[in-house]
């Protein structure tokens, strides 16, 4: 395999043409016998592993084999830290248990901060296997903790590392470390002696820890406290059952010794007739850091699911609990606890009665929220919805309010998503109410579900009276544009046309119904003499969001040859006047039209230079720039009549220097600009002398103009020289 094969496979590792051949790179690389090319292909798989995290799956995950059994390979090989630094990377995700030795024999001879780390890594994806905890590893590590000759990271991630594991010899090291004199290492153990299943043994020492430490110690420290306070519940913070041998049961819940008595506790709450004991049990079993956090076998809790339920549904037919009974909450915990136990994932249909009576009768607007959310697992799960749950609901919509609430927003999505179409006629009496936020949200699901065809007049007219921005944005969309279209123009944002067809037009132009409509709705809109309408569509013609978004390259080539002539029409006419387009300004005519050229791909050298010279702003002086300039490259020729205009702004004097030096760029790129550049030293300014003469830094030319060259540099400055004059100094060096 020939560098030349493994520099094209790193080039496409890094930027990969196509599935296939990404894949056929990496394999290449990974099999190659050189050392950075293999490692470069063990730290892509492990990227790619790692990206994982955000969802999708690795690309790489076929080769996982093949990956194991290279990273072996160089680890079996004397010690060199960036390949087994890339070797125990991976093995952080693909280590098995027959790996302890090779990681092990890495660790001991590691020298390389990087080697340690992924070491370590990979320590823990090895260390456990049936039989317990490696011995030779185990020991290992807990010598890395205990080595004061490692910095104190080194140490955390090494006791890290022991994270699972849960052996007499892990806890003692807690206990070592945190009475080191290391305040990192001491907080670290801490976190560790604070969780679930040692915390009741370690309590005082942890205690002491913190007291001893100051009040703003970081986040890590912020847990300790946490932990030792312990999942109180979610709505009833500051309460505590009246009877001790509940209050018992609620300790040992947040501070089990271990599953068994754990579970015994949560039913010993459940089953209670204290109000206040079942809502801290139904708390526990629905929030994670509640049984799943505190339970060795998360698993165990779900055999009690009927009985929680059940319990949940028990409280549900029950008065709202005082407000006195969670000082935190407030009135009706008790409903909130048992509906999020409920919620969308556990509702039946059976649950209809039981609903409708929570959301008549509900005290509170969080607990109408949680029952709408119930109620959508109810109608999601039948076949016939049941209509005295579809009017609760709807009702909830126009009951009068100073705001939207999120008890309407949730109402009109669970009516929405589970009803579809059937829906239609609530929300239509929601787009045609003054609720302008509700509005929104009815105008977004009816979109959802295809209510865009059905109702489109009517939709189109409530989001053009938006004025293009919604008055809410139902999951972070943009409604005003799901319904008018992403594109209303690039230089014209904002603008209504005035007669009824051109404004047709440009609704068609940005929904299109069809592709015909679509080119009859263009032609329009060009025909139509209207300085606006013919902005507006050279915008769409022209812009990634417009027609080629729709209907592709081939649908906006149709229209080009009249699209040119409205091009050069537009360029050949005053600019447009700043009021006809508030947010661009003077010359919205110019830069649609400039920007059409630039798409078009044709070259129109004699009218650009005319548009260069009479440029009414800089923004139209600058799109016209790099137009010329992307017709310079690899050009064999260019107009001189082009040439001289770029000379004209160079020279200009009125203009910001900007965009003198910006013409003078487009020059140096330029066929037959020598006499051009050689006009422009003259003038007066460092920089715009320097940018010509480096324009005039080529083999053939440079001769012809040496004395010039020498004479311009020889009047520059010396000292803080523009950076233009010092490009011109190290060229020429």
């Amino acid at each position: 395999m020939t560098t030349n094969d493994l520099d094209e496979a790193l080039t496409e590792l890094r930027k990969p043409s196509g599935r296939e051949a990404y894949l056929r790179a990496f394999s290449t690389l990974l099999h190659s016998e050189d050392a950075d090319a293999v490692c470069a292909a063990l730290d892509d798989y492990r990227h790619e592993e790692a990206l994982t995290r955000f969802g999708g799956s690795n690309p790489l995950e076929p080769f996982a084999n093949e990956v194991l059994f290279v990273a072996r390979d160089l680890l079996s090989r004397p010690a060199a830290p960036d390949v087994h630094a890339s070797a125990l990377n991976v093995l952080g995700n693909l280590a098995e248990c027959e790996d302890v030795d090779l990681i092990a024999d890495a660790l001991d001879a590691a020298t390389d901060a990087d080697v340690l780390a992924n070491g370590l890594s990979a320590a823990t994806a090895a260390l456990m296997d049936e039989l317990g905890p490696n011995p030779r590893l185990l020991a290992m590590i807990i010598a890395m903790v205990l080595d004061e000759t490692l910095d104190v990271d080194t140490r955390c991630e090494a006791l890290s590392a022991l994270d699972q594991v849960d052996a007499p010899e892990v806890d003692d090291l807690l206990v070592r470390a945190s009475e080191s004199g290391e305040q990192a290492l001491q907080i670290s153990a801490a976190i560790r002696l604070s969780m679930p299943g040692r915390i009741r043994a370690h309590r005082e020492r942890v205690e002491r820890l913190v007291a001893s430490w100051p009040e703003n110690m970081g986040r890590d420290a912020r847990a300790v406290r946490e932990n030792l306070e312990g999942f109180h519940s979610l709505h009833w913070a500051g309460a505590e059952p009246a009877d001790p041998e509940l209050r018992g049961a609620h300790w040992e819940l947040r501070f089990p010794i271990d599953d068994e008595t754990c579970l015994q506790a949560f039913l010993t709450l459940l089953r209670s007739d204290d109000t206040v004991a079942v809502g801290i049990a139904l708390d526990h079993y629905q929030h994670w850091q509640g049984l799943r956090r505190v339970l060795r076998d998360e698993t165990s809790a779900g055999r009690h699911l009927p009985e929680v339920l059940a319990r949940a549904r028990e409280e549900l037919r029950r008065p709202p609990s005082p407000a006195e009974l969670s000082p935190g909450h407030g009135q009706a915990a008790n409903h909130v606890s048992a509906l999020n136990v409920i919620g969308r994932a556990h509702a039946t249909p059976s649950d209809a009665d039981l609903v409708v009576d929570v959301l008549e009768r509900a005290a509170t607007d969080r607990v109408r929220d949680d029952a709408v959310w119930m109620a959508y697992g109810v109608l999601d799960e039948a076949e016939v919805k049941d209509r005295r749950l579809v009017d609760a609901l709807s009702d909830l919509l126009f009951v009068p309010a100073p705001r939207f609430t999120s008890v309407k927003e949730q109402a009109i999505r669970v009516l929405s998503e589970a009803l579809g179409p059937e829906a239609d006629d609530v929300l239509l009496r929601l787009v045609r109410g003054d609720d302008a936020p509700a509005q929104a949200h009815a105008v977004y699901y009816l979109v959802r579900s295809g209510g865009l065809d059905r109702y489109r007049d009517l939709l189109v007219e409530v989001a053009e009276s938006w004025g293009g921005r919604p008055p809410a944005y139902p999951w972070g969309e943009d409604v005003a544009e799901t319904v008018l279209g992403k594109l209303h123009s690039r230089f014209w944002e904002g603008l209504r046309l005035a007669g009824p067809d051109l404004h047709r037009a440009h609704r068609e132009l940005r929904a299109p119904t069809s592709a015909e409509a679509c080119h009859r709705a263009l032609r329009t809109l060009l025909a139509g003499g209207d300085q606006v309408a013919v902005g507006i569509a050279l915008d769409h013609w022209w812009h990634p969001d417009g027609i080629a978004r729709h209907f592709g390259e081939e649908a906006r080539n149709a229209e080009a040859p009249l699209v040119l002539d409205r091009v050069r029409e537009a360029l050949r006419q005053p600019p447009s006047p700043a009021d006809l387009s508030p947010d661009t300004g003077l010359g919205a005519n110019h830069l649609s039209a400039l920007s059409a050229l630039r798409a078009a791909g044709v070259r129109d050298e004699p009218l650009l230079a005319d548009v260069l010279e009479g440029a009414a702003n800089d923004w139209i002086r600058d799109t016209a720039l790099r137009l010329a300039s992307s017709w310079f490259e690899d050009a064999e020729e260019a107009d001189p009549r082009l040439v001289a205009a770029l000379g004209n702004v160079a020279c200009d004097r009125a203009l910001p220097l900007g965009d003198r030096l910006a013409a003078v760029g487009v020059l140096d790129g330029a066929p037959g600009s020598v006499p051009v550049l050689v006009r422009v030293t003259g003038c007066p300014e460092v920089e715009i002398q320097a940018a010509a003469v480096y324009g005039l830094l080529y083999d053939e030319v440079i001769g012809e103009h040496r004395d010039l060259i020498e004479r311009l540099d020889a009047g520059w400055p010396v000292a803080e020289a523009p950076w233009e004059v010092r490009r011109v100094r190290d060229a020429l060096e």
